[in-house]
């Protein structure tokens, strides 16, 4: 994916003149100590969704495949043979769509703004998590079984721990689209003249990283494709509407000089004031 950029610089005399504005507004400290609550209790609640009950051969031999919805069902006709190898490959993935953003530090318009795009970051990531550990589909209101649990060539322990009972839904889909929307959506917003085709694509190949992880997801046998879609929407959701947040905080509180003509008792002069 390869930015496009057009830094265009306008100067022009007029009664009221635009100061250079920056694309977000961001507070570190009301941002810092959000990531960081909604960090701690994100993972706090990971911790609980391991400790789920285990399953016991009972529930194995219950199982029936009916029972998973029909658009579901292909999950169940995965080679396991490959699951190993997409379960890896998804891991590669998701590594690097956690550091994606911090490539756009390659050119000096987005390293000018490390701070606030970092700290964007960070609460995309966060955002995403949140979900995750608390949405009521997600593994804290959902005991979904993983697709693992119907195939009897996966070991025991992996069938039956309280793990298998996280299938809803897909937080290595959702963080790889976090990672890889927000770049897309940083972009965007830097170049605000690029066409409407140009942010199809640049969406569009924002999108190429989490459909692939999403369906490397249900061939490792970790999930259903109907868990990847929920997570591809939230990492979008998360990625794309934390830098939309801000850059709306930044409109409300756009800065201008009042550049005002004095005339009077035969002197002349000039008025400025600035308006927050």
């Amino acid at each position: 994916l390869v930015p496009l950029y057009c830094t265009c610089v306008s100067a022009q005399i007029s009664d009221t003149l635009e100061l250079p504005e920056k694309v977000y507004r961001v507070k570190p400290l009301i941002s810092l100590p959000i990531i960081a609550a909604g960090f701690y209790f994100g993972q706090d609640q990971l911790k609980d969704f391991q400790d789920k009950p285990s399953l016991t051969q009972v529930d194995l031999d219950l199982l029936d495949a009916d029972d998973v919805p029909g658009i579901d069902r292909s999950g169940l006709r995965q080679d396991f043979d490959n699951a190993e190898g997409a379960a890896k490959l998804s891991d590669a993935i998701l590594v690097g769509a956690q550091l994606a953003p911090f490539t756009l530090f390659a050119w000096k318009k987005y390293r000018n703004d490390w701070q606030d795009i970092t700290m964007m970051y960070l609460e995309a990531q966060m955002m995403q998590g949140f979900i995750y550990g608390f949405a009521p589909f997600g593994p804290s209101g959902t005991d979904r079984l993983r697709p693992r649990a119907y195939y009897e060539q996966v070991e025991f322990g992996r069938r039956t721990s309280g793990n298998t009972q996280n299938s809803s839904f897909s937080g290595h889909t959702s963080s790889t689209a976090t990672g890889f929307y927000f770049v897309a959506k940083i972009i965007t917003d830097y170049n605000p003249d690029l066409t409407g085709l140009q942010k199809i694509l640049i969406y569009g190949a924002a999108s190429v990283p989490g459909v692939v992880t999403g369906i490397l997801r249900v061939k490792s046998l970790n999930h259903f494709p109907t868990d990847s879609a929920v997570g591809l929407t939230v990492g979008a959701f998360s990625g794309i509407m934390i830098p939309e947040f801000h850059r709306w905080w930044q409109k409300k509180h756009q800065t201008k000089a009042m550049v005002t003509p004095l005339y009077g008792n035969g002197a002349a002069g000039v008025g400025f004031s600035l308006v927050f």
